[in-house]
């Protein structure tokens, strides 16, 4: 089966700036786009996990899709989060998403309400059928219902318009199984979990939409790029400096750690979504010194790879 969109490349997951009655402040993200544009990212990600889409109502979306849209002005394409409780506000969403020219939705599973994974997809069928864009399921247990993978596998092997699916379970195990899939059907498939990227593309993965992307683009691009080039050494050098840096941002409630690293370059990200206990105030200021002192180190490593990048992979 052809599908009708194929996705490559890195792209980048935005976080959301929320001002002081919670309500997201869409022009502070404008020097964080066009610094990841400038960085060379195949596109960007608006309404995922990391842009914590659970927290914010529909309208405060919309506008934030509209935002983001007029000022990337199509420089790179644009794939936007529509994941709801309601189907209707899910078609709703997925109508703006093709007016202002994105590419795809990413569609999760509903978060609260009960429902059984045979009828999860079903649901999901009916509804992927309607929407007027490409569809990317969002795998995302952690957060939300889980889809199953067999079920996930058959949606993409069945339906024409359910282009593929960002895994973000963190599990090898269901990365193994999306990309044995691949190779017998034709569907796009993206890594959601930073520290799984390299492992997702030695076993065929198209690329990633990443919420670490937004901190060191250049870093999850480097690893893309090497690997398509072969350097599996060089490669897995990068992917150990990702792996390190998620483990740190991981430590905190998502996207927290994404969020703080970007304010240490400048960045307006606003308050959080909840007032840290004293625990985490201490951990978000731990984690914020780590990033300083981490992050010229790993830059510096992508600027002078040691020799043994160089061996044979």
């Amino acid at each position: 089966m052809s599908k009708s969109l194929h996705l490559s490349g890195v792209y980048a997951a935005l976080p959301t700036p929320f001002g002081e009655q919670g309500t997201p402040v869409a022009n502070w993200l404008d020097p964080l786009l066009d610094a990841l544009v400038a960085s060379g990212v195949a596109g960007l990600c608006v309404g995922g996990a990391t842009g914590e889409y659970a927290v914010c109502d529909v309208d405060d979306r919309l506008r934030l899709f509209r935002q983001v849209a007029a000022h990337i002005a199509q420089r790179v394409p644009l794939v936007l989060g529509i994941g709801a409780e309601h189907y209707q506000q899910v078609r709703r969403m997925a109508k703006v998403a093709a007016d202002l020219g994105a590419i795809a939705v990413l569609l999760p599973p509903p978060a609260y309400f009960t429902f059984p994974a045979h009828d999860l997809a079903e649901m999901l069928r009916q509804v992927a059928r309607t929407l007027p864009l490409p569809v990317l399921l969002y795998h995302i247990p952690q957060f939300t219902h889980d889809l199953g993978v067999g079920e996930i596998v058959e949606l993409v092997r069945a339906e024409e318009n359910i282009a593929g699916a960002k895994d973000s379970s963190g599990q090898r195990a269901t990365l193994e199984l999306l990309a044995a899939a691949k190779r017998e059907t034709n569907f796009t498939l993206l890594v959601g979990s930073d520290n799984l990227f390299l492992t997702g593309l030695a076993l065929g993965a198209d690329g990633c939409i990443s919420g670490l992307s937004c901190i060191l683009p250049e870093l999850m691009l480097g690893i893309y790029h090497v690997f398509q080039n072969g350097d599996h050494a060089r490669a897995r050098v990068l992917q150990q400096l990702v792996s390190e840096l998620a483990m740190s941002v991981g430590e905190l409630p998502t996207p927290w750690g994404i969020k703080i690293a970007l304010e240490t370059q400048g960045y307006i990200l606003g308050n959080l979504s909840w007032p840290p206990s004293a625990r985490l105030a201490a951990r978000a200021e731990q984690f914020r010194r780590w990033f300083l002192a981490w992050a010229p180190a790993a830059r510096n490593q992508l600027l002078a790879p040691a020799p043994s990048l160089h061996e044979g992979g």
